[in-house]
Parts: structure tokens; sequence; C-alpha cells
């Protein structure tokens, strides 16, 4: 959109600003703002809009001169004639005020439609892109916040308020000129009066913008709040930690309350001022105007036309300083969307889109997530995977295998040192491209609110229900499925709550054989399956080998025992390399891991089966 064509920036942990619309201190900065929001293709709309506003008050700027007719010529000449043709203009002109408020509703309401929905779906888009390091400093519901409640608000400005702000400055310039034309004298006397409407809205509006914001960023943060503990409610009850969030939250709503009333309270104290200098002045005029007409310097229908063309003035600049509020809380709004689309991707992308087919190559990678942190997740890991090989990555909790995974996905690139898929730097390769030639199944696996199918053609978009049918029975899931009460149609709710963990893991894995990528992730992908759900699970996994390259992470060593090698990480590096039985032989680390897990696998068999055990002994 034109007013939004900002230049990415990279922000850490700026709040959420705009850079290209700056922070509107005074009104007509702030309705700039807002105004730079219509596209281009939207610009012969809103001129339509401003030509029914100028119509409209034009219209009834028109009744002024009417009214002084009407007092000199009809009352004071008791002409009846003259009487009832003013009544008929004046019931045209009413017909025709109608018609235009009708015609301003209507286009306002459409364009802010077009507008919020334009600049909802761009701001959406472009959250898409960002890489999950902006996600670890922001708070996912503060940003929906953004993506709601801002939008609500600037669409509530454009639809109502900003055109109000138009047509209420189009009757206080009319008004004023229609001043200047009847009495030149009394004008004066309300020209006086204008430059000290300014005070509250310079000071008093600078004042509403910052509280507006204020407001605006402790509502996030509620919503945040709420968003959190919703989301993993099952944690927050199984601790019985329900008073402690409902405390946390009756204190943020405290402060945030706190803030809009501030907003409220310095907003209705630019309103009050506005009005009560206004109206002070007019009163005056009305006071000079009355003893003109006594002394015969001024008719009747002039004072009356002057009296009513100064209530125009005096309303349009209280309705401007009511309204002027709203286009503040806007522009603030505006400010914190546009903060979202100023936001750049840490992760760029390369321009190579040769095919993949799937050696991964690690060469001294070392990567930090945080470069405040001494230590780091991988410290100079190498590894080799050749195509079609089948190999495990295994270690102590924090020893860096996830991040392997993390790094070759691009999710976060390497602080130094290189990664390659068949030889090409990954840096190198489209993104997009990068990311098809993997299919990742993470340790908490990860589905929507759609239906079964939905989630598993994921993998495929378009893939044929065989096809998604397929896959499920190779990942153990076709039978669950059809049990559920509308088989692939049944919907699963947010995050896939109505399943089991392990149901969820192995429609995730359905979605990632559905995929049928080069590359095949495996984060503990069968962590939550019983034994012989697993078992058949290896089993498909094994006939990929030689045409896929899998590489499995496992905590349950008895799970990749088949594997072509197994790297075994400490403090992220490789401590050792080889074969099951190969490392087996060597008496190292993952020796020592096998005879612990042997040892713990043994120690439940005697607590659950006292009496089997017994007689084996």
């Amino acid at each position: 959109m034109n007013g939004l064509a900002v230049k990415p920036r990279k922000s850490h942990d700026a709040p959420l600003m705009n850079t290209k619309t700056r922070p509107a201190s005074s009104l007509m900065a702030s309705i700039s703002n807002v105004v730079s929001l219509v596209d281009k293709r939207q610009y012969g709309l809103f001129a339509l809009m401003i030509a029914v506003l100028v119509m409209s008050a034009g219209i009834t700027l028109g009744f002024g001169l009417l009214l002084k007719g009407l007092v000199d010529k009809g009352f004071t000449n008791n002409d009846i004639s003259h009487l009832n043709h003013t009544l008929y203009i004046m019931l045209g002109m009413i017909v025709m005020l109608a018609l235009g408020s009708f015609a301003r509703l209507a286009i306002s309401g459409w364009l802010s439609e077009k507008i919020v929905s334009g600049l909802r779906i761009r701001a959406y888009a472009h959250l898409l892109t960002l890489d999950p390091s902006f996600y670890q400093r922001r708070n996912s519901a503060e940003i929906s916040s953004a993506l709601s409640a801002d939008m609500t608000t600037i669409s509530t400005v454009v639809a109502s308020s900003l055109p109000l702000v138009v047509r209420h400055s189009l009757m206080a310039v009319g008004g004023l000129t229609m001043l200047v034309a009847t009495s030149p004298q009394l004008t004066l006397l309300v020209l006086v009066a204008l430059p000290l409407v300014g005070i509250p809205v310079v000071l008093i509006g600078r004042i509403v913008r910052k509280r507006s914001k204020l407001a605006q960023e402790h509502a996030g943060t509620l919503g945040g709040m709420v968003g959190e503990s919703l989301s993993a409610i099952q944690t927050v009850q199984s601790y019985t930690a329900e008073g402690t969030f409902l405390g946390r939250y009756v204190a943020q709503s405290s402060v945030a309350g706190q803030a809009a009333m501030r907003q409220v309270f310095s907003r209705s104290a630019m309103v009050a001022s506005i009005i009560f200098i206004l109206f002070t002045a007019l009163c005056a005029v009305m006071w000079v105007g009355a003893h003109d007409v006594m002394q015969g310097e001024m008719s009747a229908g002039a004072l009356t036309s002057f009296v009513f063309y100064a209530g125009i003035v005096a309303s349009a600049f209280s309705v401007l300083g009511d309204m002027g509020a709203a286009v503040f809380r806007a522009a603030a709004a505006l400010d914190r969307v546009n903060g979202l689309l100023a936001e750049e991707t840490a992760i760029a992308s390369g321009a190579n889109a040769k095919p993949v087919n799937g050696s991964i190559a690690f060469e001294n990678v070392v990567f930090r997530y945080n470069e405040a942190v001494k230590a780091a997740a991988l410290d100079g890991l190498t590894l080799n995977i050749r195509m079609g090989e089948t190999v495990a990555i295994v270690g102590d909790s924090g020893a860096g295998k996830t991040t392997v995974f993390q790094l070759l996905m691009r999710f976060y690139d390497a602080t130094s040192g290189r990664i390659t898929l068949d030889g090409q730097d990954i840096k190198t390769l489209d993104l997009a491209h990068l990311r098809r030639a993997i299919a990742y199944v993470p340790q908490d696996s990860a589905l929507f609110s759609g239906s079964v199918r939905e989630n598993i053609l994921l993998g495929k978009p378009d893939a044929t229900p065989d096809m998604v049918e397929a896959a499920a029975r190779q990942a153990m899931a076709h039978d669950f499925i059809m049990a559920l009460p509308q088989g692939y149609e049944t919907p699963l709710g947010e995050r896939g709550m109505r399943l089991s963990g392990g149901q969820k893991q192995r429609i995730a894995l359905a979605r990632a054989l559905l995929k049928s990528a080069p590359v095949l992730l495996l984060d503990e992908a069968t962590a939550a399956l019983d034994s012989n759900n697993e078992k058949s699970i290896q089993d498909a996994v094994q006939a990929l080998h030689g045409k896929r390259t899998v590489v499995i992470i496992a905590h349950r060593l008895s799970t990749i025992m088949y594997a072509d090698r197994i790297y075994v990480m400490h403090a992220g590096k490789v401590a050792e390399a080889g074969t099951h039985a190969e490392l087996l032989a060597k008496g190292g680390l993952y020796a020592r891991m096998v005879a612990q897990q042997f040892a713990v696998a043994e120690d439940k068999a005697r607590r659950e089966y006292p009496d089997l055990t017994g007689s084996i002994q």
C-alpha cells in the first residue's frame, strides 16, 4: 500500500513502531498517516467520498442564507409566499443531505473494509516470513492483538471518524468564509477565539496520543496473558495455578484500566477545553451582534445567519477535538501495525533452486542462540550424511541435537562454519526450495484446528485421497482415524487437543511421509508411541532406506539400532560415530548410555512384574 511501503529494518527489543509514518504529535500529521493507507486503486472512491462531503457541507452552509431571507423577508414583512418557497427549498436540501449521508457512510464503510482487510492480510503475510528468533522476542498474543484490536481501531476511524474530520473541517472553513461575508466586524471576535482553540489541541493532543499508545500496549499485554494461559490450560490446572494467573491478570487489568482512564480523562479535557473556548466566544458574538441590531447597524436576519454560521464553526471545532482524539488513537494503532511490517527476517533467502538429492554436511559449525551466552549450542560440529542413508543423532539433553535440525531448516543461521546440501551451501539456496526438500517431524507435533485430512494435506496440498490414506497407513494412523466420529473429516480442535500424544505424532508423521521430500528429519517422532506402533513405524522408515535421507533424533536407543551410522553428541560436538555394534564395542559414551537405559528398563520390569523377574532369576 502507498503509505506502508516501509523499508524493513532489524528491530530486536524496540517497540512496535513504524519507520515511515513518523509519530504524529499533531492532528494533521495523524490524519496524514491514516490517509496514507488509501491504495492507488482506491483513489477514485476516496475522491468520490470527498466530493460527497463537500456537497453535504455546501448544502448545510446554504441553510444560513435561507435563514437570513426567512427572517428579513418572511417574518419581518409577513411574506407567506416567501416562507413557503423557502420551506420547499429546505425540504429539497434535507433530501440531498440524507442521500449524501447514505453515500458517505456506504463509501467510507466499504473503503474501511478494503483498507483494513488489505492491511491485515499484508501484516499476516509478513509475519509468516519472520524467523523464529522474532517470536522468541515477541509475545504471540500481543502480535494477535495488533492484528485484531488495533485493526478495529483503524477500521473505526477510517469508516466514521476520518470522514467526520473532513466534513467538519470543510464546515469550519466554509463557516468562517460565510462569517466574513456576513459581518467582517463580528468575525474578528471569532478569529480572536480560534487560536485559543489550538492550545488544547496542541498541548493536550500530544498527551492524548501518548496515552492512547500506552493504553493500547497495556491492552495488548492483557490479551497476551489470556492467550498464553489458555493455550496451556492443562498445565495451569494441573498445578492448581488458577489463582496465581487470575491474580496476575487482575493486577495487569488494573494497570490497563488506569492507562485507559488516563487516556479518557485527557481526551475529555481536550474536548471540554475546546467547547468552553468556542461557546464562550459565541456568547460574546451574540451579545455584540444584538447591540448592532438594536442600533440599526445590522439586520435581524443577518445576525441570525451569523449566529448560525458561528454555531457551525463552534460545533465543527468541538467535533474536530473529539474526532481528533480518535484519529490520534488510530495513529498509535497504525504505529504498532507498521512496526510489525518494519521487522526484517534474520534469514536471507538465496537464489539457487537446483534439485536436491539429500547428502548433508556440517563443516566445523558453531552456533549460539544468544550471542551474550558464552557456551555454544554447537561448538565446531562436523558430520557427513550420504544420500539415502539412515543416520541417528543421540546424546544427553542440551547436547545440540535439535539445534542440528533447526540450522538445517534455516530457522537460524550458523554463527560460523558451513552447512551444505549436495555440496551446496544452504545459504545460497532459495529458502522455500530448501524447506520443500525437507520433511520435518518436530518433538512437539504441531497440529491445527482443521480436519485430520487438512492437517495431513499440509505435506502435499494437491495430494489425492488415496495418497493421504496411504501416508496415514504408513504412519500407523489410518485405523484410529477411521474410528473418529467423521473419519478423515473430523475437526481436531485448536492444536489437535482432541487427540492423544501418540495420535498427534502419527498424524504429523503421515504429513511428513506424504510430502515425499528427499530428506526426512524425525525429532523424537515416536516418543509417545507404544512398542507395537513404534516397531511398525520403524519398519516403514527402514523401507525408505536408499530412497530418502533419514536423520533421526532419539532418546530411546532401541529405536535406532538399525541406523547406518550413529552420531553421539556431547557439548555441541560429535563425541563418537559408528554403527550400533561398533559403538558398543568401543565401550565409550554410547555404550554407557545403552547400559544405563537397559538398567532402567530392567529395574522397571522388576518393579512391575516381580513374580516374572524373580522366576527368571
